[in-house]
């Protein structure tokens, strides 16, 4: 069974995930230096918390675990049949490069989910808020160094610097918004003076580098994340001003929708080209799950055929090559890759959250900040995911949070005793036998899984940084199968004018992903095809991309 010291360990172990998946940049070895690092991290402790519980698990009592087990479940089992119904997809097992959201990493960030339900007590899901503080607080000093152009690091970003460990203003912004709700609820908890002055400080320094971000995500969350932690603090017990709080917080959230659309008085404060961007992305994504209603186009494959169904309007608005590996909608990318089965049971377990939710609200008698920090997080995890890429840094709180709100919820059935870490002096220092030796295997198991994509990637830096034509040959052609190193080689080849190597990686980059757009281009760009093989190829291209105006007769 999960004894009290075996659950401190898992707890620890998903503690450490959370950071170490937030934080951890390779930039000086890897060319993705922020999501395979985070990959390679979300796997080996994913099947780590697999190992450890999993075989304990058989002996609990499964009166409250047994629905989130069946959900967690169901998802899984869902993931496998879309991944086994594409096998010419090459992106499902590790992701296509720079998301690395495919089988892997959602079946981590499931068992994740799972592995808190499991492990939940009052401590840990104080843990898991000051986790979410502290990694804010990081990523907090890199945004000023990066906003100070003082970074070490040289990121190819023609944006606003302030990316963080997170690749992108918005993934920081949205990082830095969740950090400071959680800041915010366990300010409002019963605290000492010295911890309470960190958590004000810390959430002046979240909104400042927010602002300087210039991304509005993380002032829509935090905003409205604030507004249902100040209805629980203040005003709940009070009918009147209760009433009139909940109107008007109701009425911003809706003026702040509008405004995401730029419409209403807030659009001037809110609206960013970005966001009108997504609707193409949107449109796109339901076309796909209209299409492929049963096992969608692929797990992570959004990339691989947006250009076949966005509409005209989305080819011309920025110009043909513009195109997305995301639908920037959690939900739609869920459907698209893996149509309406992937989807009922991702709704599954956000319903099994949601549920929860209002469970744990009913019970409130007096504020919780734990409890409602919790949730407002989650709730602000959710917001953002409506209208951003499921990036693992903010993916993974989301799930672990997730999971830590159905915790919860059980735990106000537990007796108070159930409630805290209680530890018998014989258990501080014994593991099970099982457990060390699953755990290890689960650990082994997840290195040996998500390692592949992560070497690859630095032997291609390297082989890049030499200018070696043979080196990177080679690398590009070993495993995993990867149209982008594929098509990067290509283009090394072709400029140094090596046309007949180009050529082999072209067919090859094809042989693994004949719906790879940059494939067949860089095939029609080589000087040996002739001219009918050329024309040929044009009608591919034109087939993946019927709006493309560059390809139009």
């Amino acid at each position: 069974m999960l004894t009290p010291h075996l659950k401190l360990k898992v707890q620890t172990i998903i503690v450490f995930s959370l950071v170490l998946t937030t934080l951890l940049i390779t930039p000086w070895l890897n060319l993705d230096p922020i999501n395979l690092p985070k990959f390679l991290v979300l796997i080996m402790t994913g099947f780590l918390t697999l190992g450890i519980i999993g075989p304990n698990f058989i002996f609990e009592k499964r009166s409250k675990l047994q629905i989130p087990t069946l959900a967690s479940l169901s998802f899984i089992l869902m993931l496998f049949l879309v991944y086994f119904s594409h096998p010419d997809s090459p992106n499902q097992l590790f992701g296509t490069f720079g998301r690395n959201t495919g089988l892997l990493s959602y079946i981590s960030l499931t068992l994740l989910f799972w592995g808190v339900i499991c492990v939940s007590t009052l401590d840990f899901f104080s843990k898991i808020l000051y986790a979410l503080v502290f990694t804010g607080v990081i990523n907090s000093f890199y945004g000023l160094i990066q906003w100070l152009n003082l970074d070490p690091v040289f990121w190819n970003n023609i944006y606003n610097p302030i990316i963080g460990t997170l690749g992108n203003s918005n993934f920081i912004s949205a990082h830095l918004g969740m950090a400071a709700l959680a800041a915010l609820n366990l300010c409002l908890g019963d605290i000492k003076v010295g911890t309470g002055i960190f958590l004000t400080l810390s959430i002046l320094l979240f909104l400042f580098v927010i602002f300087k971000s210039e991304s509005s995500q993380g002032l829509l969350i935090s905003g409205l994340g604030a507004g249902i932690t100040l209805y629980f603090r203040f005003f709940r017990e009070r009918l009147i001003l209760g009433s009139l709080y909940i109107s008007c917080l109701i009425t911003l959230t809706l003026l702040g929708i509008l405004g995401i659309f730029n419409k209403g008085p807030m659009s001037q404060y809110i609206y960013q080209d970005s966001l009108s961007f997504r609707g193409d992305y949107w449109r796109a994504a339901w076309r796909m799950t209209l299409d492929n209603p049963f096992v969608g186009i692929g797990l992570d494959s959004y990339g691989d055929w947006y250009r076949y169904y966005r509409d005209e309007a989305a080819a011309l608005r920025r110009g043909p090559d513009v195109t997305s590996n995301s639908a920037h909608n959690v939900f739609l990318d869920i459907s698209s890759n893996g149509g309406f089965l992937l989807l009922l049971t991702y709704m599954l377990i956000t319903g099994l959250i949601f549920r929860s939710v209002f469970r744990v609200f009913k019970r409130l008698k007096t504020f919780d900040s734990i409890g409602v920090g919790l949730v407002v997080t989650w709730i602000a995890y959710q917001t953002q995911s409506i209208i951003s890429i499921n990036q693992l840094g903010l993916a993974i709180w989301g799930w672990v949070l997730g999971g830590a709100i159905v915790g919860y919820d059980f735990l106000f059935e537990s007796s108070p005793i159930n409630k805290r870490n209680q530890f018998q002096h014989k258990e501080r220092n014994l593991l099970p036998v099982n457990s060390i030796f699953f755990g290890c295997v689960g650990l082994a198991g997840g290195l040996l899984l998500a390692i592949w994509p992560v070497v690859k990637d630095a032997s291609m830096k390297s082989a890049m940084e030499r200018g070696d034509a043979t080196r990177i040959i080679k690398v590009s052609n070993q495993f995993p199968a990867n149209n982008f190193y594929l098509n990067y080689t290509g283009d090394f080849l072709l400029s140094h004018g090596l046309n007949d190597q180009a050529l082999e990686v072209a067919k090859k980059s094809i042989e693994i992903n004949s719906q790879d757009f940059d494939a067949w281009k860089l095939l029609s760009e080589n000087p040996n095809l002739s001219v009918t093989e050329r024309s040929d190829v044009l009608l591919k291209m034109k087939a993946i991309d019927p709006y493309n105006p560059n390809l139009m007769e």
